[in-house]
């Protein structure tokens, strides 16, 4: 269910509101919680709204499938399962909706690839997904007929000598 009406703030507290983190919230008789488990990128709803263009910026590299070192610990484990998970979706839908609107598919905004349990970075990671953003929308105002499909990542697995969790 997607909410369309009602208190901002209802929406913005149950977007923060991780099944199995953190609670969910009351909005009248509902609980809602976060929608990203079930749909972390709702192509198919803009979609339904009748959206012709989509802009889409991925919490991260919809190919990417290996990681740079293993996860260390359950919610560690549980972040990447659901990474993965939401990443397996977006290409599904790419390829589902690549017809039914233009998809403009930004650079995911963690190249490094460092742990969403991991908060010591956002202003490097904000500063480097601004940039790589403005070079696309850029490349993509010179060529409009082009949107091009998420990238794959071509690095190979890398073997197994640290926590995820460690700090990059």
């Amino acid at each position: 269910m997607r909410l369309s009406g009602g208190p901002a703030i209802d929406a913005v507290l149950a977007a923060a509101a991780i099944p199995g983190l953190l609670p969910p919230i009351r909005s009248g008789s509902r609980l809602l919680a976060d929608g990203g488990v079930a749909n972390n990128t709702p192509i198919s709803h803009a979609i339904q709204l009748g959206a012709e263009r989509i802009y889409v910026l991925p919490t991260g590299d919809p190919g990417a499938a290996s990681l740079p070192r293993p996860p260390c610990g359950a919610l560690d484990a549980a972040v990447h399962g659901l990474t993965m998970l939401a990443g397996t979706r977006l290409q599904a839908d790419l390829m589902r909706y690549a017809t039914a609107a233009e998809l403009i598919v930004l650079p995911a905004a963690n190249p490094q690839r460092i742990p969403p349990t991991s908060f010591t970075h956002a202003s490097e990671l904000t500063a480097q997904a601004l940039a790589a953003a403005r070079t696309a929308l850029a490349a993509h105002d010179a060529h409009p007929a082009g949107a091009s499909p998420p990238r794959r990542s071509s690095r190979p697995p890398n073997p197994v000598t640290a926590c995820w969790n460690n700090e990059a």
